[in-house]
């Protein structure tokens, strides 16, 4: 077998691109073709939904989100790195944290930076960015409160699992996994691979209020795989992140507290100032902690297979 590793850097993504490509137009002719014939509804109801729309609707409307996630970020990072490389797991950056205690931190640093980055949400939700982007920005609200209502159980299983695991694995796979591992190649340093990588994360959500907070999320999710060397630690701090979110809107049907919280238009100053300080302490026990990537992570080759592929091609001639 010919891993793409083989093929020179702008090959290597001109394939990548061609494999997102194929997954996203299968995703969609799959939905188009079944979608009316499974729930009855039409696709283009999906992009209108709202806590009034019909429970089937709804239903079917997350289950159409985990199948796009895993269409267009899951499957086609996972192909790639088996295509391109002999060890898939370990080029997507899928090994072990390199010390016990950095889930927990990330899970403390995650928990810190979320009060502060819904705060910068809201913030920026003050400003009138016209009637367009409003009307845009609530049908994307519509779609989420329709999301998080789940008046039973099962209703939670199913959010939680599209949400807070099929969403964050794929994610991470593909911007981080592999997206950041391209930036990295054409970089002398890891901040242009943050960069970028969180710049395209924080475009794809569509989410005009929060463009900037979902950019400092990608931001930090980028900095823990560098600082503990494992994607696992991003993917434990990007499913807490969204599975809290979840945990709590489910909690929220039952607790007028709790609901009253997150249907505010603002975040309490001492929960934010909370988080800051909670954000700022886990960080620096994980800047304590650190097993950074190594300096040539990203290379497609390690630098005993130079060695053995320059012998060869010197035996050859």
């Amino acid at each position: 077998m010919k891993y793409f590793r083989l093929y020179p850097w702008g090959m290597q993504l001109v394939l990548f691109l061609l494999m997102v490509f194929t997954f996203m137009s299968s995703a969609g002719a799959i939905i188009l073709g079944v979608f009316t014939k499974i729930t009855g509804f039409i696709p283009g109801q999906l992009s209108s939904i709202s806590p009034t729309s019909p429970v089937a609707l709804i239903k079917a409307a997350i289950v159409v989100q985990g199948f796009n996630s895993a269409f267009v970020y899951l499957l086609p990072a996972l192909t790639f790195a088996y295509l391109c490389h002999p060890e898939p797991m370990k080029y997507l950056g899928l090994q072990k944290p390199g010390k016990m205690i950095q889930p927990l931190l990330v899970v403390l640093v995650m928990a810190g930076a979320m009060p502060v980055l819904m705060m910068i949400e809201h913030l920026i939700a003050l400003i009138d960015f016209g009637k367009d982007v409003k009307a845009a920005q609530e049908a994307n609200e519509n779609v989420f409160r329709a999301f998080m209502q789940m008046p039973h159980f099962v209703d939670f299983i199913r959010v939680f699992t599209v949400i807070a695991v099929v969403v964050p694995i794929g994610e991470e796979l593909f911007f981080r996994g592999v997206m950041m591992r391209f930036a990295r190649k054409r970089s002398r340093s890891m901040v242009f691979p943050v960069v970028f990588t969180a710049v395209v994360f924080s475009f794809s959500h569509a989410n005009v209020y929060g463009y900037l907070s979902i950019f400092l999320a990608g931001v930090l999710l980028a900095v823990i795989y560098n600082l503990t060397g494992s994607l696992w630690c991003s993917i434990i701090a990007h499913t807490f992140f969204n599975g809290s979110q979840v945990l709590l809107s489910y909690l929220g049907n039952s607790n007028t507290a709790i609901k009253a919280m997150l249907e505010s238009d603002s975040i309490p100053y001492g929960i934010a100032a909370g988080g800051a300080v909670l954000f700022a302490a886990s960080f620096y026990l994980l800047l304590k902690n650190r097993t950074p990537l190594p300096p040539q992570w990203s290379d497609d080759f390690t630098p005993e297979e130079h060695t053995l592929m320059n012998s060869e091609n010197n035996t050859r001639l």
